[in-house]
């Protein structure tokens, strides 16, 4: 039917020409039959199509309240409505909202990658998270926890063309959302397949949000703790851990990565030049976005 479709645009325009006696006609502003010639050419062109980025809420069970996001759906997601897609969630930083991914060129590397081949096609989820370093509070407190691996999951596979399963879902952040997508990713096994850590920041305890509770309840919510309680779960997993060499908490990260090598979990490791600013992260967008499809597509070795 596409076919079809183009063709007799093709013929039309064709009459149209003969129309004019093969003459050369004069310049004029474009017409009807301009705009149905672009629009066949956007639908049948991937390269010449975009993603687009939109605001969405919904109610969260786990912590009372509607939330906001934002979610990427890439080029052809509206075209093709029998494609299915994995699913990226992206945590922000503390003191940032929901539009940090984006305003750090989230979408405009995913269209790049995605329209040049380098990446698949993936549907991106960067929920709203405040500063609650993204755990199920202490002494019954808000479960942020629960609030994006379950809530949020269970609303996009719910209402998005998505693939379910942890292998289709990977789960990163920047900061205060590097520990958080670590943390979700060990104390919500099954979950998730893939985790990147981006500038990873580790809380000791006297230094941690009262949150965190007493001793036994920090604990359960700090990933060094929970790599050495959960090894097997985190040998599951596909894990990334980068942070700038000018990062102040470039030594608890090191510190980090040697213990996931004494365990034996398999990590992909990288210490870059910067610190813990915006124009660390952006630069390495791409980088990220390329270690998520290698991962979500089985290519990155686990322990």
């Amino acid at each position: 039917m596409r076919l079809q479709r183009v063709l007799g645009v093709l013929a039309l325009a064709a009459a149209v020409s003969a129309c004019s006696g093969g003459t050369t006609a004069p310049q004029r502003s474009p017409g009807p039959i301009d705009q149905v010639v672009r629009a066949v050419e956007q639908r049948i062109d991937p390269a010449s199509a975009q993603g687009r980025v939109a605001d969405r809420q919904f109610h969260s069970a786990s912590l009372d309240r509607d939330m906001p996001y934002k979610i990427y759906l890439p080029p052809g997601y509206d075209r093709d409505t029998s494609r299915r897609y994995p699913t990226l969630y992206l945590l922000h930083g503390f003191g940032s909202s929901d539009d940090q991914w984006v305003n750090l060129g989230l979408a405009t590397e995913a269209d790049r990658l995605i329209r040049s081949s380098q990446i698949a096609p993936l549907v991106v989820v960067m929920p709203e998270g405040e500063n609650s370093y993204w755990v199920d509070h202490a002494n019954g407190g808000p479960r942020w926890g629960a609030y994006v691996a379950r809530d949020l999951v269970r609303e996009i596979e719910g209402g998005y063309r998505v693939m379910p399963g942890p292998r289709n879902r990977a789960i990163g952040g920047i900061s205060m959302g590097a520990h958080g997508a670590m943390q979700l990713s060990l104390n919500y096994p099954g979950v998730f397949g893939s985790v990147g850590a981006h500038s990873l920041v580790l809380r000791r305890f006297g230094s941690a949000p009262q949150f965190f509770g007493e001793q036994v309840d920090f604990e359960e919510r700090d990933p060094v703790v929970l790599v050495r309680e959960r090894t097997e779960i985190a040998r599951t997993l596909a894990v990334w851990i980068d942070i700038g060499a000018d990062d102040e908490w470039a030594p608890l990260a090191i510190e980090f990565e040697n213990e996931l090598n004494e365990l034996r979990i398999t990590n992909q490791w990288h210490l870059w030049p910067g610190g813990h600013t915006d124009q660390y992260w952006s630069s390495h967008v791409a980088d990220y976005l390329r270690y998520y499809d290698a991962a979500l597509a089985g290519k990155v070795p686990h322990s």
